[in-house]
């Protein structure tokens, strides 16, 4: 065994060695903002860039309305990471926030005017995830432990029984079923998701690389030392779930312009929130990129592999897509793509953090 190991290790290193000058041609341009890779990992990286960007042009029709909706919870598990995954305050409030900003944009064309322009719902239902998101954090976040992860538990609960309480301006449990859709287009459909996917991904990457980053995964690790270092944490939770707000306040704009319609069990209930988790953990947390990776790989898992290819049925694809999440938490806690990214760090020449 050993000796195929070393074989592969000899393989692998000469092949980086000789992808390395791109690379390092990218170390030298972003490698202080985002990590330095090897070339296996530069390969890795641009390469699933280059198959996620042109998949419209080489999937199939299945395919690519999977990776659709993959990049929308791609921005969800990305969101509800860097802040519960590098806090280490784990929420299960998320799906509060895209719901917020969801019936913001449903319930502005509904009840106030069916003509508003996108310039205005988009950018209110986005405001509106990040109010959600403080009237959460603020009274939550000076808490810790199973304390904090119970409020957020409660707050999805509580705005989940609102909304039948006001059934007049959200439909109640039916939801709001007349929100235009961006385009029927698969391909333009497809782009309008990948695009801010891939701008949210760069931008949470850059924050979590940066000084802030590395307090978030401080308070983690040890929220006293951080307090006595003269650093108020709570200020930098805070700061975390408003930050992460934002994004989930995009993707729940996303997904009701895809779908075309918000309800509660769709975008509120805590399955939702629990969902992002998994993606997250199988993926690798405090990583971003790991729930990016983990949430493709389910999504096109359960809608596309599952589905069209094996036709299984709905309990099937559910729980082969738990059992496969309670197999990474049990053997692979790191996370499938951190333990993609450390083999091919350990049989190439080094690299960074993903």
């Amino acid at each position: 065994m050993s000796s195929a190991t070393d074989r592969l290790s000899t393989v692998t290193g000469r092949l980086d060695q000789s992808l390395q000058p791109l690379a390092n041609g990218f170390n030298r341009l972003f490698g202080s903002y985002v990590g330095e890779l090897n070339g296996l990992q530069f390969v890795f990286v641009f390469g699933s860039l280059a198959a996620v960007v042109t998949a419209p042009f080489w999937g199939t029709f299945g395919l690519v309305r999977a990776m659709t909706v993959a990049a929308i919870w791609a921005i969800f598990a990305m969101s509800w990471d860097i802040q519960s995954g590098y806090t280490g305050y784990i929420s299960f409030g998320h799906s509060v926030l895209s719901g917020a900003a969801a019936y913001t944009t449903a319930m502005l064309i509904h009840n106030v005017d069916p003509g508003l322009p996108m310039a205005i719902t988009i950018p209110l239902s986005i405001l509106a995830a990040l109010v959600v998101g403080l009237l959460i954090s603020l009274p939550s976040l000076r808490l810790s432990g199973p304390y904090f992860s119970l409020i957020t538990f409660v707050a999805v609960l509580i705005f989940y029984r609102l909304i039948p309480s006001f059934s007049s301006y959200t439909g109640g449990e039916t939801g709001i079923q007349s929100v235009e859709v961006f385009t029927y287009d698969p391909i333009v459909r497809y782009y309008y998701m990948i695009v801010p996917m891939l701008v949210i991904a760069v931008v949470l990457t850059l924050i979590a690389r940066s000084n802030i980053g590395l307090i978030l995964v401080s308070i983690r690790e040890n929220e006293a030392a951080v307090n006595a270092a003269g650093i108020d944490a709570t200020k930098f939770k805070i700061f975390a779930f408003a930050l992460s707000s934002l994004p989930m306040g995009i993707g729940g704009v996303l997904l009701v312009h895809f779908t075309g319609g918000v309800d509660p069990t769709t975008f509120i209930a805590v399955d939702r929130s629990i969902e992002m988790i998994a993606m997250a953990v199988l993926g690798g947390m405090s990583s971003v990129l790991g729930p990016l990776g983990g949430a493709f790989f389910l999504i096109v898992l359960r809608d596309y592999v599952l589905t069209d290819l094996a036709g299984l049925s709905s309990p099937a694809r559910w729980t082969i897509f738990w059992s496969l999440v309670l197999v990474v938490l049990v053997f692979a806690r790191d996370g499938l793509f951190r333990k993609l990214w450390h083999g091919l760090e350990r049989y190439g020449g080094g690299g960074g953090r993903p």
